[in-house]
């Protein structure tokens, strides 16, 4: 969070080149708005106005939350991502990198070709000659049919337009060829589906705001894992033979794992609860979870506790703790002040992981009471 005009100015150049490296079209300009709205201040005038001859101590708050809500929905995952990545520490290299723009931009453009093909009337069947043809040009450029190498969209989140560096012959070559594309393109242009701008094309949403709701929902459930076709085969006797074995494992682990529950200690009607702004879950519903996970809320200091998402503990496991931090609130020696809090407030621990994001810190088993018992033991010995 920022505590001077130069700090301001250095987070929105930061989302500026956040957004820009995905093909997120937001001008600077939209950026300082942004980051004044997120830090409290009507407008980046106001903000220069109180910053400008004092530095003004700010109170700990999630900001890159607040920064995300003042943007439009597109941006949302390129800064949710970038947040998530920033601090990698813990697992591991990743094989590939990832592409941003693909990630971000590309289930827009599929989105928006859908939205077209099902609602736009120049381009559904019975809108006349060339229907084909005007429905080939929008599908193919937003999802490069041709395969042109360079493609690389870019989107104005507000709009929810796409924007293709060149013209539409040159990114359509094969199609461009067909004797009626000018007379096509011309109507599709016409229509307000496409603009040409000096060295690029843009293709734009239906105006209905109901349509442009609904690009954005398919965009954002583009990656969610689809459940897989069932299928069918005949069975043979070791399979069948294998499937019975599975069942009776996965029914003595239903088994185990319900004695384990019962085992646990008395029960709460809730899995989670709300304490002091940080999420507590446990398990199996521990009653004694929960009491434990409030006091080391407790210990914490307010420069830790307001970084602190959620706690859960594991029940089966017993005092095996996960500690999430806010995305964007991660700071040095944080995964420390966390693991000092947890030995504060309770005898100790039999795993305790801090992750934020992409990052993980995994603190070993402690009880220093016991520890040191054994110690006395041994020396008394």
């Amino acid at each position: 969070m920022y505590s001077t005009l130069a700090g301001a100015k250095d987070t929105a150049k930061q989302l500026h080149r956040i957004l820009n490296a995905s093909g997120v079209i937001f001008a600077l300009a939209k950026c300082q708005a942004a980051v004044a709205r997120a830090g409290g201040f009507q407008d980046w005038h106001q903000l220069s106005e109180c910053l400008k001859l004092q530095n003004k101590t700010r109170p700990l708050f999630d900001f890159w939350a607040a920064l995300i809500d003042a943007l439009p929905a597109p941006c949302h995952l390129p800064v949710r991502s970038y947040l998530r990545s920033r601090d990698r520490v813990g697992l591991g290299t990743p094989k590939e990198p990832v592409i941003a723009w693909v990630r971000d931009i590309v289930p827009y453009c599929a989105s928006l070709e859908t939205i077209h093909r099902k609602h736009s009337a120049i381009l559904m069947p019975g809108s006349g000659k060339g229907q084909r043809l005007r429905l080939d040009i929008v599908s193919g450029l937003l999802l490069n049919i041709e395969g042109k190498g360079d493609f690389a969209p870019r989107l104005d989140p507000e709009t929810l337009t796409i924007v293709l560096r060149g013209d539409p012959a040159s990114l359509l070559p094969g199609l461009s060829r067909k004797a009626e594309f000018e007379d096509e393109l011309a109507r599709l242009i016409a229509a307000g589906i496409i603009q040409l701008r000096e060295a690029d094309t843009a293709i734009f949403p239906p105006p209905d705001r109901g349509l442009q709701n609904e690009i954005i929902r398919r965009a954002q459930s583009w990656n969610i894992q689809k459940e897989p076709s069932i299928k069918h085969l005949e069975i043979d006797q070791p399979l069948a033979a294998q499937l019975r074995l599975q069942l009776e494992l996965e029914l003595e682990l239903e088994l185990e794992l319900e004695l384990d529950r019962e085992e646990s200690g008395p029960k709460v009607q809730h899995q989670d609860i709300d304490y002091r702004g940080v999420t507590l879950s446990s398990r199996f519903c521990v009653a004694a979870e929960f009491d434990t996970m409030r006091a080391v809320v407790d210990v914490m200091g307010p420069t830790v506790r307001p970084r602190v998402s959620s706690i859960w503990c594991d029940s089966r496991a017993c005092a095996v703790y996960s500690v999430e931090i806010r995305l964007g609130m991660n700071c040095t020696a944080l995964a420390d002040d966390i693991h000092a809090s947890f030995l504060g407030a309770t005898s100790g621990f039999n795993g305790l992981t801090v992750n934020h994001g992409e990052s993980l810190v995994f603190f070993h088993p402690e009880w220093p009471e016991f520890d040191s018992g054994d110690g006395e033991l041994m020396a008394s010995g």
